[in-house]
């Protein structure tokens, strides 16, 4: 049932990004390991794919069909930090992106499509 409603989710979101979508595969849902909202934006945890992570690392979908928009974070697959990690690596980073950036208002309430899940280690 879960995979169900998840590919309808993302036959959703592809059909709502128009034709420019229909070229790409859809990358798989990355887990969020938070998510909280300020008046400046959304700042997700994730894991990291090196030491640290950019917003230009990921790219957004937006479903506005709904009265409450559905947002999915992907990461791009060839996105990877270049700079040397410290030790210990860390098991997540925070990505804040800009209302703007998601194609929200301020404020506006929206559902997120990645599942919401512990980071490693209970953090």
């Amino acid at each position: 049932m879960k995979l169900w409603v998840t590919g309808i989710l993302l036959a959703g979101l592809a059909a709502g990004a128009g034709p420019a979508l229909a070229s790409y595969a859809i990358p798989p849902l990355m887990p969020v390991y938070g998510v909280t909202t300020d008046s400046q934006g959304v700042t997700v945890r994730v894991a990291p794919n090196g030491c640290n992570a950019l917003k230009s690392d990921f790219t957004i979908a937006l479903n506005k069909s709904d009265q409450r928009p559905m947002l999915l974070i992907a990461r791009k697959s060839a996105a990877r930090s270049l700079v040397a990690c410290a030790s210990p690596v860390p098991t997540d980073v925070a990505v804040t992106f800009s209302y703007d950036d998601l194609g929200l208002r301020p404020g506006q309430p929206f559902s997120l499509a990645n599942p919401l899940v512990m980071a490693p280690g209970g953090t």
